[in-house]
């Protein structure tokens, strides 16, 4: 998994236009630098590279890649908690890489898929009327049942994760509770979000409830530095 994410970080970094900007790449080796002395990914090659990209995100693949588009910097600004603020943000993508959740939902799909082939083999021995059907409600269902849940449990953990990640490097996890409460805002001004059950991800409010149950345990990883 290592290898393949340093390929597919060298893949974006050639289709897509890397920003220099200060305003950007200073915030960002700031707080890496921080995060990189608290977080244990064996053989990491680290590299951080900023997105010319207006959406709010960031990523992480295996091998210590991240990305980290210019349009977060509209939702964590420039304030005096704007380095904690990011550092939530790098803390949450870079524990799907160390918690290997790319891996997780590799191995879960192919389950899936070896049991909806299984499914196929069974309803066609047996004359079934219109299998196909058969097989494409049971994709339907394992993705509503089992992928989607699955996901949002791994955003879950990140966010938890993320949070120690963030304590440990001297950051107030707190802070992590208004990330999403503005990523909240950001969503809400652009017609809020579907059903949580039809989402890889989960509410913003859920995010943050869960997140304010976690802060007693995240606390005892917090130095201010």
């Amino acid at each position: 998994m290592r290898h393949h994410g340093i390929r597919e970080f060298e893949h974006i970094k050639k289709s897509k236009a890397i920003s220099y900007d200060p305003r950007f790449t200073k915030p960002v080796e700031r707080v890496s630098n921080r995060l990189k002395k608290v977080i244990k990914m064996p053989g990491a090659e680290w590299e951080f590279v900023i997105f010319k990209d207006n959406s709010p995100n960031a990523f992480a693949l295996p091998g210590g890649k991240v990305g980290v588009n210019t349009g977060l910097f509209h939702i964590i600004g420039t304030g005096k908690d704007s380095d904690a603020l990011l550092a939530a943000v790098l803390g949450h993508e870079i524990s799907h890489a160390t918690a290997n959740h790319a891996e997780q939902r590799m191995y879960r799909g192919v389950g899936l898929a070896v049991l909806g082939s299984l499914l196929w083999c069974s309803l066609d021995n047996n004359s079934v009327d219109q299998p196909a059907y058969a097989v494409a409600a049971f994709g339907l269902a394992s993705y509503l049942v089992d992928s989607l849940p699955f996901s949002r449990k791994q955003e879950y953990e990140s966010d938890r994760i993320g949070a120690i990640y963030m304590a440990k490097a001297g950051y107030d996890p707190h802070i992590s509770i208004e990330l999403w409460r503005r990523l909240r805002s950001y969503h809400m001004r652009r017609g809020g979000q579907k059903p949580e059950f039809l989402r890889t991800h989960p509410h913003d409010d859920s995010r943050i409830i869960a997140l304010q149950r976690y802060m007693p345990i995240a606390m005892r990883y917090y130095t201010k530095k």
